[in-house]
């Protein structure tokens, strides 16, 4: 008996029409939520003006003295002391979940702090009181690098440590809220800054078991 291979198989693409593939994306969880997030900011940039007529009418030398404090807080150079703290706390004292977290919040830190500074330089909007050339340093004003950093740090942090996440949330909040009352950013600097941490973190969270520092929140 001859031997027949068998017929090859015919694979024919699936047909989806575009109502039925603009359906599909309205039902996806990814299109939501960044409907959800223009939406946020869509609604802050028609508040931009305002936010900045009322941080200017609340100026005076007890708040000045606040902002200024909590400002550093949000720089880059700070966090990453936090999280090296921790991280090399960790290891000293073996206590893995610290390390684990300063080691996880300083990468959440770098890769939002990667989208920031992409997100800065294509926008290229100015600052609310820019002087200087195009595009030149006040000409990055959105997003926020303090919200963005401040928050994706705060998001790791709260993950591993339950308790501490809204006094967490809260000092990122006044962190990014000064930044408007120092004439640094627009409102709606600060809520994508805000957004894009929270986002970066939170995917990094979600991935954390298939990396090779793990982190087990309490």
């Amino acid at each position: 008996m001859l031997y027949r291979p068998p017929a090859p198989s015919i694979l024919y693409p699936m047909k989806v029409s575009p109502a039925g593939f603009g359906a599909m994306l309205l039902r996806s969880p990814a299109t939501a939520a960044l409907g959800a997030a223009l939406l946020v900011v869509g609604t802050a940039l028609q508040l931009d003006s305002p936010a900045q007529h009322w941080a200017a009418a609340w100026h005076c030398a007890r708040i000045d003295t606040i902002v200024g404090l909590l400002n550093p807080i949000g720089s880059g150079v700070t966090l990453l002391i936090v999280c090296g703290t921790l991280a090399l706390l960790g290891w000293v004292c073996a206590r893995s979940r610290m390390g684990e977290a300063g080691c996880l919040g300083a990468l959440a830190f770098m890769v939002a702090g990667l989208v920031e500074y992409a997100l800065k330089y294509l926008v290229g909007r100015p600052r609310p009181a820019a002087a200087g050339p195009l595009f030149g340093p006040e000409f990055d004003s959105f997003p926020s690098g303090h919200a963005t950093s401040v928050f994706a740090v705060a998001t790791v942090l709260g993950a591993v440590y339950p308790r501490l996440r809204w006094p967490l949330y809260a000092l990122a909040a006044a962190i990014a809220l000064g930044r408007v009352y120092l004439a640094r950013h627009y409102l709606s600097d600060i809520v994508a800054g805000a957004l894009i941490g929270l986002v970066i973190a939170s995917l990094l969270l979600r991935q954390r078991s298939s990396m090779p520092v793990a982190v087990q929140p309490s």
